[in-house]
């Protein structure tokens, strides 16, 4: 029978990670990090460039459905009234079985772009603007929008063509007129 000797006493056992374990796991654990925080950075970035697309869409499809909703007959942009800082535009609705013209004021208001009327409230369209400016010509608005994080966007939009007043309108409208010119020269 063969007996087993003990292995030499000169050699120590070692309880602990030699120096080259060590510096490989801070390796790898560096490595997993970096890795990580790329991710993310990604995500985030991904992250703010769709929700920049959802509010900018939301905004477009929400004030289109407003100057098409149902009891609107038409549409129509007042460039004459216009400017780089607001676009004016009329809507006629049909409200019990008359014609009702209002006007719409889109411009940028704070840290918005938004409509009002002359009755007064308004309707945000779009949050988070730094700077915008307005282009308005017949049947079409364009919006040149900054946004406060640098991003740059352009919404259009289509309207219907200035309805013509007939002959027996611009005759009643002038006739107003000239009432109101004549009551002003006999008041002063």
């Amino acid at each position: 029978m063969y007996m087993i000797q003990p292995q030499s006493k000169n050699i120590k056992s070692s309880k602990g990670f030699t120096i080259a374990e060590v510096i490989f796991s801070i390796f790898i654990t560096i490595l997993v990090i970096w890795i990580l925080q790329n991710l993310l950075v990604n995500l985030k970035t991904a992250n703010k460039s769709n929700h920049h697309a959802n509010d900018v869409a939301f905004a477009y499809v929400q004030f289109t459905r407003f100057l098409k909703d149902e009891n609107t007959e038409t549409a129509y942009a007042l460039p004459d009234s216009s400017n780089s800082y607001r676009a004016v535009i009329a809507k006629i609705k049909r409200k019990d079985k008359k014609k009702v013209e209002q006007h719409y004021i889109l411009e940028k208001y704070k840290n918005m772009i938004r409509a009002t009327t002359s009755d007064g409230g308004h309707m945000p369209l779009l949050l988070n603007i730094e700077n915008a400016s307005f282009v308005t010509i017949d049947k079409q608005v364009k919006i040149n929008i900054t946004e406060k994080d640098g991003r740059k966007s352009e919404l259009y939009f289509k309207l219907d063509p200035k309805p013509v007043e007939s002959a027996k309108t611009r005759g009643k409208n002038d006739k107003k007129d000239a009432k109101k010119t004549e009551s002003k020269r006999t008041s002063k």
